[in-house]
């Protein structure tokens, strides 16, 4: 018999219900937990008003906000599934998006209405409530203020599902990968283990935008599992979030970023004095830092904390705990120890666990990874319960996992996924391109960026501004290539199929 799972807001609004519970960084909104517990009664009675029930999907389009794990918490009182949808895609992308989820409703604020309106419309969504971002919560509430309070649930169970999170395919096809009430209660419990966040008194800035699991899952919903405090921030100021490190009651106790943001925060005048005694916890993830930049985090005494995961492994497979000095393993590389609750195997093509030393593909099994994706077949991404995620790593004989790139073709830039299939058939639309294969290379602002390798249709010269305006409507900024060469011919194995590695190691 599959566990029990609680309602999380309404055991801290009754055990702690004083105690902040979610902040607004722009404005110092606060909300108790006592008050999160009538706000998301409220929210779970304006949906259920929309015909949500048990099993439909909430989907919410919107900026960094307290409300967003209003309506995440309020969808899971009603059994339905969160549906974060991703702001940097295109409207074309979303709809995409909609259409495999069937949400059926859509929740957004005035920032994004008018792409929300056109999404309900592409995607046929029956339903849409929305809030106001700017002026006093009381009066910007919106359409979640005229909710019936709906009380906790007593039935669901660790294997209901709570969330879809969207992650591009290889194919570029996008695909949702499942959470549940468990994956989320275990993934809190395996980075409590490493990042602290069962202690007393625990404060996240979040700027990490909230339709990731690296915003949503990596410490936010923990920490909320655990009661402490989660202050939001619509978008990534490095001005901002230093002033709110140094000066917040109470204090900021943990942060977690892309190498490139901690970079902005370390460049800013007030970083080299700034006293930041209070931070315990520094995450960095979605990328391999610098040995430069943890050098100049642990030279202020904080010591950042690397971690590898993804959206389906909880996000957190395994970390480098810092409460040891491990500065040398951070500087070359390391991404810690596996996490309590998850098993890790390094196989090589056949399924064969390779030994330490040498060069597998991840596979992972336990509680927090993902039960499969939304609508796909459990079997094309599992083997015998084992997640196979396609990236690769070798161990060392202390078991340290050290990451050596992706199996797949995928790339990460930014922070963001990007699949070259699904820029490449944008790409082959465009009149002066005959052929063409996408690669990421190194990139020091941004990790990777997109190389676009193209054979050009006689006659014609394509240049990098002419294919990025093309295909700027129906890809996300973060996708479009950012360099071009163009060639004769591309190099192919004995199969035809493009040689990548070439490509790589030419542009590299």
């Amino acid at each position: 018999m599959e566990p029990a799972a609680h309602d999380w807001v309404a055991y801290s609004a009754q055990h702690r219900p004083d105690a902040p519970a979610l902040r607004r960084g722009e404005d110092g909104w606060t909300t108790t937990w006592a008050e999160l517990e009538t706000r998301v009664a409220r929210a779970a009675g304006a949906l259920r008003a929309r015909g949500v029930g048990r099993g439909d999907r909430v989907a919410l389009l919107a900026e960094n906000d307290p409300r967003v794990f209003e309506i995440q918490f309020a969808a899971m009182r009603l059994g339905a599934l969160f549906v974060p949808l991703n702001w940097r895609l295109t409207v074309h992308e979303l709809a995409e998006i909609c259409l495999d989820a069937e949400p059926a409703v859509l929740v957004h604020d005035d920032v994004w209405a008018e792409a929300a309106e056109q999404v309900a419309e592409k995607a046929q969504v029956p339903h849409r409530l929305a809030w106001t971002v700017e002026g006093p919560v009381a009066e910007t509430d919106g359409d979640l203020a005229t909710g019936e309070p709906v009380a906790p649930r007593t039935d669901a169970t660790h294997a209901d599902p709570t969330h879809i999170l969207y992650t591009s395919g290889t194919t570029g096809r996008p695909k949702g990968a499942l959470s549940t009430h468990g994956t989320l209660v275990w993934q809190a419990l395996n980075t409590a283990h490493t990042s602290g966040f069962s202690a007393p008194g625990c404060h996240h800035l979040n700027p990490m935008p909230l339709f990731h699991a690296g915003g949503l899952n990596v410490m936010a919903n923990p920490i909320l599992y655990f009661g402490g405090l989660v202050t939001t921030l619509r978008r990534f100021d490095p001005a901002a979030i230093l002033a709110a490190m140094i000066d917040s009651s109470p204090p900021v106790t943990h942060f977690a970023a892309i190498p490139l943001m901690y970079r902005a925060i370390a460049a800013q005048p007030a970083f080299a004095e700034a006293d930041l005694s209070h931070l315990r916890h520094l995450i960095v993830a979605g990328a391999i830092g610098t040995p430069e930049l943890f050098r100049t985090y642990s030279g202020r005494g904080l010591p950042l904390q690397p971690q590898y995961g993804g959206t389906e492994m909880g996000p957190m497979a395994f970390a480098l705990d810092h409460e040891v000095n491990h500065q040398d393993l951070a500087e070359a590389g390391s991404a810690g120890r596996g996490a309590m609750h998850t098993q890790i195997r390094l196989v090589d093509p056949e399924g064969n666990d390779v030994p330490d030393g040498e060069v597998g593909e991840i596979w992972l099994r336990g509680p927090s990874v993902t039960v499969g994706y939304w609508r796909k077949d459990r079997a094309d991404f599992f083997t015998d319960d084992w997640f196979r995620t396609g990236d690769a790593a070798r161990r060392d004989p202390d078991g340290f996992y050290f990451l050596a790139g992706r199996t797949k073709e995928m790339y990460k830039s930014g922070g963001e996924n990007v699949y070259p299939a699904e820029v490449e058939n944008v790409l082959t639309l465009h009149p002066a391109v005959a052929d063409v294969a996408v690669v990421g290379v190194p990139d020091e602002k941004w990790g990777e960026v997109g190389m676009a390798v193209v054979v050009a249709v006689p006659g014609t010269e394509p240049t990098l501004e002419d294919l990025t305006a093309f295909a700027a409507d129906r890809l996300a900024r973060f996708k479009l290539p950012k360099r071009l060469a163009v060639v004769d011919d591309l190099p192919r194995n004995v199969t035809g199929k493009v040689n990548r590695d070439a490509l790589r190691e030419q542009y590299a």
